[in-house]
């Protein structure tokens, strides 16, 4: 007889963890399913050797009086996971046309440096001149209330950023924040969720690190579900979502079937419609709609792995005015035309929290910003660039590495999302927060299907990156409790 739950929720990713943990710790029996061994999707945890650390370079999400503190809160877990802010925290790197590397110490939050804001004035060389527009463009950003943001869903970040006469620095400044936090272009991230997420930052703060690793919220997750009379399913593949009469009524997984009156899948709208379902099942239009959903851009990289300390600091990013990527110099850069500077982002875990790494060894995870095709053949060519940007940057680097580990789109599409559409798969954060998929034109949570939900960065929440998945779990949680009391009342 097969088991019989009230809610299943599919992919152990931050939105499906915090989803599932929420629901359980509220009565709902709860079954959470993942294909990996480790919960966490893209932003899990991995162990080797004695060292933890992530995918790719991940930091930034969790801030003060977050979703993931709220998140912790309720589960009664705040004190298995606390947010590191180490006083070396983050260096800038910025080099102007001509010029050489300079440097600049950051806090955690953006917007407070060593200098004040003074330091990013020195950092970018903006002239007196430039200050007024300046200082104005970053005001609004700051200030702007929620009535007016919400106006701004189909105005592009560069259009809104266009409406200043601002210089090239502060405009190679944006346009690097929008690569590393959203991971898409700033002529196509919409100004609304550009806008939420600098005033997040700006109030709570960023940069900061998780202890025990940045995938151990999904892990408390886990442990909480099962804590509170739930159940959760590794290494564990959902094959179909079972229907009947146009309803849901389970899953279908390699180890057998599985029965709920809801499903919640945190695989992606699209692998849920085109793959788990079906689109045999939906409208055309639903159907086509869900085919032209753009995903973001990807991230690739190499993790070196250190025999003694070199970074002193827990993050760098380097740009330049040549680095950042927009629609035409995306382009351009898959035809093989890279820019003399690539876009540099490194996370060393271990400066955080120490017990990451094995006394006096570093893990450093450098990446940059890629096509999200699993099938790209560009991956030896921007390899090679990414190493050359190394060698530049940390000349002395090379000397202390024991070992290296390559990463690319395909790793991303293998851990998580499935190969379904050309061009895509090996996305970052999932769909792209442009414009025509962020505010208003967000995808609903609730699919066109009695019992079915989507969870994650593709419905349901805002922010960058984990906290969008995190504030998505929150959001679908309380629409899939009350269905469950609709249900539940009804039988």
């Amino acid at each position: 007889m097969e088991e019989q739950f009230d809610v299943i929720v599919i992919g152990a990713g931050f939105g499906g963890a915090t989803c599932a943990a929420l629901l359980a710790h509220r009565g709902v029996r709860t079954l959470l399913i993942d294909k990996n061994a480790i919960p966490g999707g893209k932003a899990l945890t991995m162990s080797k050797e004695g060292f933890r650390y992530e995918l790719w370079p991940i930091c930034g999400g969790p801030s003060l009086n977050s979703q993931f503190a709220h998140v912790l809160e309720e589960l009664g877990m705040e004190r298995e996971m606390e947010l590191l802010t180490p006083e070396n925290i983050g260096m800038l790197l910025y080099r102007p046309a001509g010029g050489e590397y300079r440097t600049q110490v950051t806090s955690a939050v953006p917007q407070e440096t060593s200098g004040g804001p003074t330091g990013l004035i020195d950092l970018l060389g903006l002239t007196g001149d430039d200050l007024p527009d300046v200082a104005r463009l970053f005001a609004d950003l700051v200030q702007m209330p929620p009535e007016e943001i919400a106006r701004l869903d189909d105005v592009t970040f560069a259009q809104f950023v266009g409406r200043y006469n601002v210089p090239q620095p502060v405009w190679s400044y944006l346009g690097m924040w929008t690569n590393i936090v959203f991971v898409v272009g700033i002529d196509l991230l919409a100004a609304s969720e550009a806008i939420r997420t600098f005033q997040d930052f700006s109030r709570g703060g960023a940069m900061r690190y998780s202890s025990g690793g940045y995938g151990r919220l999904a892990e408390i997750c886990c442990e909480s579900i099962e804590r509170d009379g739930g159940r959760v399913l590794l290494k564990t593949r959902v094959e179909r979502v079972r229907l009947e009469d146009g309803a849901v009524t389970g899953v279908v997984t390699e180890h057998g079937t599985f029965a709920a009156p809801i499903v919640v899948s945190n695989a992606g709208i699209q692998p849920t419609v085109l793959r788990l379902v079906g689109e045999e099942h939906f409208d055309k239009s639903y159907v086509s709609y869900v085919k032209g959903l753009v995903p973001s851009w990807g991230f690739m990289g190499i993790r070196y792995f250190l025999d003694r300390p070199y970074f002193d600091r827990g993050t760098y990013i380097a740009f330049s005015d040549e680095s950042y990527l927009d629609t035409e110099r995306f382009r351009r850069a898959r035809t093989g035309e890279l820019p003399e500077d690539m876009l540099v982002f490194n996370v060393v875990p271990s400066v955080y929290d120490p017990s990451l790494a094995p006394a006096g060894k570093q893990c450093a995870i450098i990446g940059t910003i890629c096509t999200p095709d699993p099938e790209t053949q560009d991956n030896e060519a921007w390899w090679s660039k990414l190493e050359e940007m190394v060698g530049r940057l940390w000349p002395d680097l090379e000397s202390c590495v024991s070992s290296k580990e390559r990463y690319s789109t395909s790793h991303v599409s293998n851990l998580t999302r499935d190969h379904l559409l050309p061009g895509q798969g090996g996305e970052c954060i999932g769909l792209a927060q442009i414009v025509g998929q962020c505010g208003s034109h967000k995808p609903s949570a609730q699919a066109p299907l009695r019992g079915l939900y989507y969870v994650g960065c593709d419905a349901g929440g805002y922010g960058c990156g984990t906290h969008q998945a995190v504030d998505s779990g929150v959001n679908v949680a309380q629409l899939v409790q009350r269905a469950h009391v609709v249900h539940a009342s009804a039988y």
